[in-house]
């Protein structure tokens, strides 16, 4: 044994060597995603002003704020939200996720049913609307919105792409697939080279978008709801999300949506009922 050992024992100039850098071992970092809640927690992503007073509470992504004004119209109003969160943690690798205290991951799909469950609802083949006509109308004005309305905000309040959202690029949809028609590729039409980005010019896309916006007005007159529903729908909380998103974005798709009062009165009493009193840090 005395033999192996000489033979395999580290040389004193390499012992000495290996002495300036001493190894450290330091505890596991905590995980975040672990984090225990007590409470319903909606993962979003990051509100605009963050990085400005740290005061605001809606995200900035639509989707997001949808579904933030979703559960407090639907009267769920203890809940917390979280932004710390990466996008890749949620389901299918999306957010929003709602996590529940017993550590259940729910996608989108799944909170209406969730918010039914802890409200004892049953189901209701209307979905809050009015009449049956009311709710295939819904279907138009959720087009609307995610179409012409959407495409605009896409292109004043373009995303920062890193290269992990670009590799990790699911589902979603792109923006030129709500564009119509289809914009032309960049390249690739006549070269031997595959076709590859889009040129989307915006006065189309704007012209789209203040028709969509005077339609709006129209629709909503002085109801309370869109769609004269005695209730908020999840039509009235994609529609405030895409109006206080509107209202935060640059002069240009502001103004199209101050010119309408309605509308900007409907904005404001929506968002009172849907910011918490006090939201708890993160």
């Amino acid at each position: 044994m005395s033999s192996t050992n000489s033979v395999f024992a580290i040389p004193e100039p390499i012992r000495k060597f290996f002495s300036l850098f001493p190894l450290h071992t330091y505890p596991a970092p905590e995980n975040p995603y672990s984090k225990q809640i007590t409470k319903p927690t909606l993962w979003i992503q990051p509100p605009r002003k963050l990085e400005l007073d740290g005061q605001d509470y809606f995200s900035r992504d639509v989707e997001c704020l949808k579904w933030q004004a979703y559960l407090s119209l639907r009267g769920i109003t203890d809940f917390d939200v979280r932004w710390d969160v990466a996008e890749e943690a949620g389901v299918g690798g999306h957010l929003p996720t709602l996590q529940l205290p017993n550590g259940k991951l729910l996608s989108t799909l799944r909170i209406p049913m969730w918010a039914d469950t802890i409200q004892n609802s049953s189901i209701d083949a209307l979905e809050g609307y009015k009449d049956a006509e009311a709710r295939d109308e819904s279907r138009a004005w959720v087009s609307l919105l995610e179409g012409a309305v959407h495409s605009e905000l896409e292109i004043a309040n373009p995303k920062e792409h890193t290269l992990a959202s670009v590799l990790s690029e699911g589902p979603r949809r792109a923006l030129e697939t709500v564009v119509h028609p289809p914009p032309a590729p960049l390249s690739g039409i006549s070269t031997p080279f595959p076709p590859s980005g889009v040129q989307i010019p915006s006065y189309p896309v704007h012209l789209r978008y203040r028709k969509a916006i005077q339609s709006l007005s129209d629709r909503l007159g002085t109801d309370e709801w869109l769609l004269g529903s005695s209730a908020p729908t999840a039509l009235d909380a994609l529609l405030f999300a895409y109006l206080y998103t509107a209202l935060q974005s640059p002069p240009a798709v502001r103004r199209e949506v101050e010119r309408h009062p309605n509308l900007v009165n409907w904005e404001s009493r929506v968002r009172s009922l849907v910011t918490p009193p006090k939201q708890d840090d993160i």
